[in-house]
């Protein structure tokens, strides 16, 4: 099929449950691609190999993937997905791909998300060896969501993609594990500015206006508790020469008296629309300062030599362990504390579901109804019983901070006092 197909008679006939809102540009600038396989039969040979798949998961695996590919039209589409997906997680995309079923498959359209994104592993190693990126740094790299998906269809004929956003970052080899934690490029779009001071080389965090906040700093309604009397709404003031706004305190929360800056005196450091890297923590030891800063410092080199279009700010992400109530309740000296201090912490919508579900093994786990083990969770489990609540924060690093890792290159002395004052201050 070499004429480019319409994009509405692609989707009308494909008939897909959902798809990512914002698509139908990229298929406009679409090159189509032109190859008879969607899947590269040596490699797909050589998966069945290593996971030792059964002669029956064999044939369903290769008579759904028939399927796609005897299907001209749901071929040509899949071919143009496989293309944008590959390259969506470097472009920070902000278009959501989740699973997906043609509504044209008659026998197998179950199997379509795993396929698709078995798919896009051989595309995307090619993109990685263009880059001159060694194999190293990526073969593996597929291998971590399609032995759990094997596994299960295997074990259980199970054929559902439980989390396809997050398996994305891997069947693309857009996901690095560098020494100790996973990063991947993530466009900030946070509700606050950071700026950095000229002479001090100090950071502040300034929140944008319009937002409410409970007397203790979280947003209002976080965990669904609010605090109609002591909520207060943050504001943004600019003029010529000042600015007045609410600042973030690091320790992850946002204060209720307002901090004014000198305009010439600071120049932006972050502001929306900027490029991160996303840091994520995979289980196991070695979640210490040391790790951070020097996993951290191994991404910066990285992404500059094999991604230097990618204008790289510094480093994001979102944790339960970054909740500094958790430095109410645990050793000053535990790992999670220390690596909390390094960070500028910061509030948002999430609650404390992460929390239970790490800690109690549950989303919705209630502690007063489970046996309790760890001294995380007995201390945790008494922190709750009062009515008081963790949260989910999100944490900000930046690349010229990365080196101060160790050091505190954020918190003060002073803002640790002032979360003590004012923590759970929405109870009393």
């Amino acid at each position: 099929m070499n004429l480019k197909l319409n994009y509405k008679d692609c989707i009308d006939y494909c008939g897909f449950d959902q798809l990512p809102v914002g698509i139908e540009e990229k298929y406009d600038t679409y090159e189509p691609d032109h190859s008879e396989n969607l899947i590269n039969r040596d490699f797909l040979y050589g998966i069945f190999e290593q996971y030792h798949i059964p002669k029956d998961k064999k044939e369903l695996l290769l008579s759904a993937l028939e399927e796609i590919e005897k299907d001209s039209v749901l071929f040509y589409f899949t071919k143009f997905l496989i293309d944008d997906m590959c390259s969506a997680r470097n472009r920070c995309d902000e278009d959501f791909y989740t699973n997906l079923t043609p509504g044209c498959m008659k026998k197998h359209g179950d199997l379509y998300s795993f396929l698709l994104l078995l798919s896009c592993v051989i595309p995307s190693m090619k993109l990685m060896e263009s880059r001159g990126i060694p194999k190293e740094y990526y073969e593996k790299i597929p291998h971590q969501p399609i032995k759990n998906q094997l596994e299960k269809l295997v074990k259980n004929n199970d054929t559902k993609v439980s989390d396809f956003p997050w398996d994305m970052n891997f069947y693309t080899c857009s996901i690095f594990l560098l020494d100790r934690f996973f990063f991947i490029p993530y466009r900030f779009e946070d509700d606050f500015t950071m700026f950095r001071n000229k002479k001090t080389n100090k950071v502040i965090a300034l929140r944008h206006a319009g937002e409410e906040f409970r007397r203790d700093g979280q947003r209002d309604g976080i965990n669904d508790v609010f605090d109609k009397s002591g909520k207060f709404t943050s504001v943004w003031n600019e003029n010529e020469d000042t600015i007045t706004a609410n600042r973030v305190n690091p320790m992850g929360f946002v204060e209720k008296e307002t901090t004014t800056i000198m305009k010439k005196e600071w120049d932006i450091a972050l502001e929306k629309g900027d490029t991160l890297l996303a840091f994520h923590i995979p289980s196991g030891p070695g979640y210490t300062p040391e790790r951070v800063k020097n996993s951290m410092k191994i991404a910066i080199d990285f992404y500059q030599k094999y991604f230097p279009e990618l204008p790289i700010k510094g480093f994001w992400s979102e944790s339960w362990l970054y909740d500094t109530r958790l430095s109410l309740i645990l050793n000053e000296n535990s790992n999670i504390v220390q690596v909390q201090r390094q960070f500028y912490n910061y509030p948002i919508l999430e609650g404390d579901s992460m929390l239970r579900y790490e800690a109690f093994g549950d989303w919705k786990s209630d502690p007063g109804n489970i046996p309790l083990k760890t001294s995380l969770q007995k201390a945790a489990a008494e922190y709750m019983k009062s009515g008081k609540r963790f949260n989910t924060l999100s944490m900000i690093v930046m690349k010229e901070d990365v080196d101060k890792i160790g050091s505190m290159p954020y918190i003060t002395n002073e803002d640790m006092e002032h979360f003590k004052k004012i923590v759970d201050s929405h109870l009393q």
